[in-house]
């Protein structure tokens, strides 16, 4: 308690005004109301870290939409505070400011609860902002390391997602019917026709078509093809068969009503091969995506915990296009933010013992590994390719932990590079290089001006760009690829209009029109197709000097396994006496 300077009467402790006189109390007191508000605020705040990290996400999954950002930054200017509190420091004044203007805003007259509503206003205000500052902080304090790797994983998971509508196709497993058709020109087949090798039974094929239908498992445990050359109640040329992890059939109904069976495996294996041949090794050769994802986040965690403050050079600066301005015309010539980590040997070499170290403790990385080498080694003594052993995962962490220094300096000594380049919240450019920029082992570059986009990758021996705009009906654009080695240059251009990429087809590819145009070694070469969803159906229609050619597909399949009795030739094949040697005559005959 004290008393007013004014009427001599008592006020409560921490009240702004006089419940008597009115007069506005002393500086001191208004401070020490403020300093109780700021000191309540802290107090609350010691325990505010503990919710919010129990409620902010794992960093290794916290959808980050900020590049590597101020935390970077600030290590650059040589300091350590993160964004996040400085923005705390600049409430926490807010709150101090709110309680000091609340005393304006009262008048004499007014009872003492009003005095003290407004300190717990302001005190309430503090605790909200602080609060608020204390999670901004939290998520913005994460480790440079990770910040780096993580916005270049979410753009190149961006960038990857146009492949998932084709790796979906398969993904469990896949079923379908086709129907190919051909309409050749005139000339074509006025040529054709003359050489003798268009007969009637072919004109039959090109008129009505070939029917294929095609089934796969989703783990390859079974694939039936069904074939029918031109349709009808008499079609020219049927063929049926399966394959299975056991057994290989097939079926003629021209030649015969039975089903011939080989136990493949076997006879393969008595043929020569000193492994066991299956389609149950192409299910293990698989990568488990949860296998992936657990991987993805070991390492990467180690090579974040390589990447700190002090080698992470930040600067603001322009940045020369390394494939767009060569292959498109496009050039990034803006100012940006330059991330570049740039290790030394010691460094390098502790990264690498690390990795090791982890590589000896992955049992279940090392399974799938080792396994695949395994299946590889059959393949190739069945195709008599080679006879040796790959290498296992442990004697990769060996080589990768005894050479670690002699790989670090190596590096080191040709100036290893990986620079990440941003514009605001934008990813533009991620570079891995050599040799101060002359080698460059990695460059992923995108921009984009208005509607359009531009993107490419460079990798050695290897040029991917393309070039896109939109319409209302859609979009077009660009896609060329280069290849070269030696004195040899493959190159490509995917030209594309009225592209809907929310409206795939069966076998993935987005609806619109499309002209490919291939140069090998001056062989020039041009095809035009266009692929389009009707009624149910895929339908994908090529066009060149020869004719035109479609394939219709179905969404659904109705591929049936052949049907007889089964008739088992295994010795046939090891005696070199195939009962249906006959079916390659009867081929020819068409």
């Amino acid at each position: 308690m004290g008393r007013c300077k004014h009427c001599g009467s008592e006020v409560g402790e921490g009240e702004l005004f006089c419940g008597n006189c009115g007069t506005r109390l002393s500086e001191e007191t208004t401070k020490e109301a403020a300093g109780a508000a700021v000191d309540a605020a802290e107090q609350t705040a010691d325990t505010e870290p503990e919710e919010s990290q129990a409620e902010s996400p794992e960093p290794e999954t916290t959808a980050q939409t900020e590049p590597v950002g101020n935390a970077a930054q600030t290590a650059a200017d040589g300091n350590e505070a993160p964004r996040g509190v400085a923005k705390e420091t600049t409430q926490t004044a807010t709150a101090e400011s709110a309680v000091r203007t609340a005393a304006p805003q009262e008048r004499a007259g007014k009872k003492k609860k009003g005095g003290l509503f407004a300190i717990i206003g302001a005190a309430a205000l503090a605790l909200l902002l602080l609060g608020f500052g204390l999670r901004t902080a939290l998520k913005t304090t994460e480790p440079v390391g990770q910040r780096f790797l993580k916005v270049q994983l979410e753009t190149l998971e961006r960038e990857g997602k146009v492949f998932d509508v084709a790796d979906k196709v398969f993904e469990n497993g896949f079923s379908s019917d086709f129907l190919l058709t051909a309409k050749l020109s005139e000339s074509r087949m006025i040529a054709l026709s003359r050489s003798g090798i268009l007969s009637e039974s072919g004109m039959r094929i090109l008129r009505d078509g070939i029917r294929a239908r095609f089934y796969l498992g989703k783990k390859f445990e079974k694939a039936v093809l069904n074939l029918e050359f031109a349709s009808g109640e008499n079609p020219v040329l049927n063929a049926d068969c399966f394959i299975d992890p056991d057994r290989l059939g097939f079926k003629i109904p021209q030649q015969s009503e039975k089903v011939y069976v080989t136990r493949y495996p076997e006879v393969l294996k008595e043929m020569g091969s000193d492994a066991r041949i299956s389609t149950s090794l192409f299910a293990e050769l698989r990568f488990p995506k949860e296998l992936g994802r657990a991987s993805a986040k070991r390492y990467g965690k180690l090579l974040a915990d390589a990447i700190t403050r002090n080698n992470l050079e930040v600067e603001k600066r322009s940045y020369r296009s390394h494939v767009l301005k060569p292959e498109l015309k496009h050039s990034l010539d803006k100012d940006y933010t330059v991330y570049s980590w740039e290790p030394q040997a010691a460094e390098l070499e502790r990264l690498f013992r690390n990795i090791a170290d982890a590589m000896e403790k992955d049992s279940e990385l090392a399974a799938w590994f080792d396994r695949r080498q395994e299946i590889g080694e059959q393949f190739a003594q069945a195709m008599g390719v080679s006879q040796g052993q790959g290498a296992k995962f442990s004697d990769l962490a060996d080589t990768l932990r005894d050479n670690a220094e002699t790989y670090a300096e190596n590096l080191e000594e040709r100036k290893f590079a990986w620079k990440l380049v941003t514009e605001g919240k934008e990813v533009r450019a991620i570079l891995l290089q050599l040799d101060e920029g002359d080698t460059t082992l990695l460059c992923y570059e995108r921009d984009t001006d208005k509607d359009k986009l531009y993107r490419g990758l460079a990798l050695p021996g290897f040029m991917l760009t393309e070039k896109r705009d939109r319409e209302k009906s859609g979009y077009y654009g660009t896609v060329a690829g280069r290849v070269y080695w030696d004195y040899d240059t493959k190159e490509f251009a995917l030209k594309y209009n009225n592209l809907d990429f929310k409206k795939g087809s069966v076998l993935g590819l987005p609806c619109g029109k499309y002209r490919l145009n291939v140069n090998d070694g001056g062989s020039a070469a041009e095809l035009k197709f266009e692929v389009r969803d009707e009624g149910g159906f895929s339908y994908y229609e090529l066009k060149n000097d020869y004719g035109s050619f479609t394939l219709k597909a179905s969404k659904s399949g109705s591929a049936t396994l052949p049907e007889g009795e089964e008739v088992n030739i295994d010795d046939e094949l090891l005696e070199g006496n195939v009962p249906q040697r006959r079916i390659s005559d009867f081929i020819s005959e068409l």
